[in-house]
């Protein structure tokens, strides 16, 4: 999954710390990370700041791998946000190019791929959190933790995380596949929704396996979780087990498809990145 990057490891605890020759500069606006265009490769502070740009860059993460040959100094990349004021337009200089973060998932795997997602859900956040949502004061960046304060009513932001619950849903040697209705969906998915307001996670499977396909469900067991950047969820996994009749009754307004697929017939899945796929991978040969 996208977020496996061994024996790399991602370190998003705050810091507020000034940028150094370096570092690396995630440059984003809604068109997408800017990157090298031979791959990718993200700026360097002194490079970027060739770029004439005057954004004002803010401490992310950083990325951190042991050297087996001194361990006791790790080699570590630091990441900062380029982010400017609302209207600025974001340069694309020559030799450069703008890339939705999510179409980078399968075109080059590992640590830089995963800083795009967290850098792209961090962006977002900063991005639709400028004015205090209670009385509409501009909002100042914290210099003690990752978020936005109100300097007039005092209230504080914090960047937001939708859970959601992604269900392998089994009849045997069966899954059950389905195609969102949305316009380009292509692959064939799990069953997925979000976790409403005062709903556990195993509620919410329940609620959403029954509301897409007409399906109940038993036997939940938790598989696994992953933080999914493009969209700013956290996913969290299930198995469960068909309770009843396996007819299905679609819901139409968010599916296109939903069919029960044996095992042996379970098509590739496109990349390893998401939890979806590593569910359905698992299920298809037996590991799940």
């Amino acid at each position: 999954m996208i977020q496996d990057i061994a024996p790399w490891h991602l370190r998003n605890e705050f810091m507020n710390v000034a940028p150094r020759p370096g570092d690396l500069v995630l440059d984003m606006d809604r068109e997408g990370v800017l990157s090298a265009g031979d791959g990718l490769r993200f700026p360097t502070v002194e490079t970027w700041r060739t770029f004439g740009d005057d954004a004002a860059l803010h401490y992310a993460f950083q990325i951190v791998r042991k050297d087996e040959s001194c361990p006791e100094q790790p080699v570590e990349e630091r990441f900062f946000l380029a982010l400017r004021e609302t209207g600025r337009q974001a340069p694309t200089p020559e030799g450069w190019r703008r890339a939705m973060p999510s179409t980078l998932r399968g075109e080059s795997p590992g640590p830089l791929a995963y800083a795009a997602a967290t850098g792209w859900h961090l962006f977002c956040w900063y991005d639709s959190t400028r004015c205090c949502g209670r009385c509409g004061e501009k909002l100042l960046f914290s210099e003690t933790e990752r978020a936005m304060i109100c300097p007039r009513c005092g209230a504080v932001y914090y960047p937001r995380i939708a859970p959601c619950v992604i269900v392998a849903v089994t009849c045997g040697d069966r899954l059950l596949l389905t195609r969102y209705a949305r316009p380009g969906a292509k692959n064939l998915v799990l069953v997925a929704g979000f976790v409403e307001a005062g709903e556990t996670a195993e509620e919410a499977v329940h609620r959403e396996v029954m509301e897409e396909t007409g399906l109940k469900v038993k036997n939940l067991r938790y598989f696994g979780s992953q933080p999914w950047g493009f969209s700013g969820t956290l996913a969290l996994g299930y198995v469960a087990e068909l309770d009843g009749p396996d007819d299905i009754r679609l819901d139409t307004s968010e599916l296109a498809e939903a069919l029960w697929v044996d095992r042996s017939r379970i098509p590739p899945c496109p990349d390893s990145a998401s939890l979806t796929m590593e569910m359905i991978t698992r299920f298809s040969r037996g590991e799940l």
